[in-house]
């Protein structure tokens, strides 16, 4: 443990000890599950066709009679445009000059070891603001843009109602199983995929998850619940490391508890749970734009982009990031909300 001089008394010595490095939770189980396909666009709007396949049964008739006739399916364009978040900052020589090195008794700052902590910011800043939007979308609906320059909710767009359940996980006589059931067929009836579904995925707030393993019909399944993910279900990863999550089976639902926030905002609000189908294909999709700048007009889109200039006065080295996108619902009947109203 070094000595050094104490900042409070120049003539002072103090022992000075090990830093103290605060992280943010790192999440991001949206992107983990893979549930958002990605796609890269070259403009600054999206447009895309939607084709509604129906059919009819059909009648008998009076031999000779031609009463029916056949039509073509119906289909509609939809556009919208993507949203720009830019995020900028800058190297200054008084964030070096004069400065010790974060966590160091001896070395000075630098300009790699500055650049580098901002980035590190810069991109991880962009991660949540993406996973965030992408639970906006699977929640409300809502394209995430809170300035106002997109004003989309995919609920709107494609004339739906988000279909919800009560649970009423405060009652003890509530047949739970029969609420997961009518949460599935809804699923299955509506999704316009023809049914077609791999699994559904619950994603709980915590209290929604708590109320629902403490259910007089669910609390004996879950107590005796044993699977290849049962670390998960004690808060336990694979080699040990406490988690964050825990997550429990029951009626070929897969129930995973988010305490997801970022920047104070949670991910699922308290007391709801959202439940989602998987293996569908375009259930979800993430576009990306290009970047503003001459070079990257007409380009496909990528996640991020990050951009250093150096100014010619040598007095400053600006950074300038942006990422371009929109996270689409393209089947919002297929996502159900769940609450327990006791």
């Amino acid at each position: 443990m070094p000595i050094t001089r104490s900042f409070g008394n120049n003539f002072e010595v103090q022992d000075f000890t090990q830093e103290l490095l605060i992280i943010p939770n790192q999440y991001g189980l949206i992107q983990e599950l893979g549930l958002f396909q990605e796609e890269s666009v070259s403009n600054n709007t999206v447009v895309f066709e939607k084709i509604e396949k129906d059919g009819a049964l059909i009648v008998d008739r009076v031999r000779g009679e031609r009463a029916q006739v056949n039509k073509d399916y119906t289909r509609k364009i939809h556009s919208f445009p993507v949203p720009h978040f830019p995020y900028d900052d800058a190297i200054l020589p008084q964030d070096i000059q004069g400065k010790r090195a974060y966590g160091s008794f001896t070395d000075a700052e630098n300009l790699a070891a500055v650049r580098s902590r901002k980035m590190e910011r810069i991109v991880q800043n962009h991660s949540w603001t993406l996973e965030f939007a992408r639970a906006k979308a699977i929640t409300t609906g809502d394209v995430y843009a809170p300035s106002g320059t997109v004003s989309q909710n995919w609920y709107t767009e494609f004339g739906i109602t988000q279909k919800s359940v009560d649970f009423l996980l405060g009652t003890a006589t509530t047949e739970v199983l029969e609420k997961q059931e009518e949460v599935v067929a809804h699923i299955q009836d509506n999704l316009g995929n023809g049914g077609n579904i791999s699994g559904v995925i619950a994603l709980c707030s915590p209290e929604f998850f708590a109320k629902l393993i403490k259910h007089p019909n669910v609390k004996l399944a879950y107590q005796y619940y044993t699977s290849t993910q049962e670390p998960l279900r004690r808060r336990l990863a694979a080699d040990g490391v406490r988690s964050m999550r825990r997550e429990f089976t029951h009626g070929d639902i897969t129930y995973i508890e988010m305490r997801d926030t970022y920047a104070g905002q949670r991910l699922i609000p308290a007391g709801e749970v959202y439940y989602v189908p998987t293996g569908v294909e375009d259930m979800f999709k993430t576009f990306y734009g290009p970047a503003n700048k001459f070079e990257f007009v007409n380009t496909m889109g990528e996640r991020a982009y990050m951009f250093e200039y150096p100014s010619t006065k040598g007095d400053k080295i600006e950074i300038e990031t942006e990422s371009n996108f929109i996270n689409m619902v393209a089947r919002p009947q297929g996502v159900v909300k769940g609450v327990s109203s006791t």
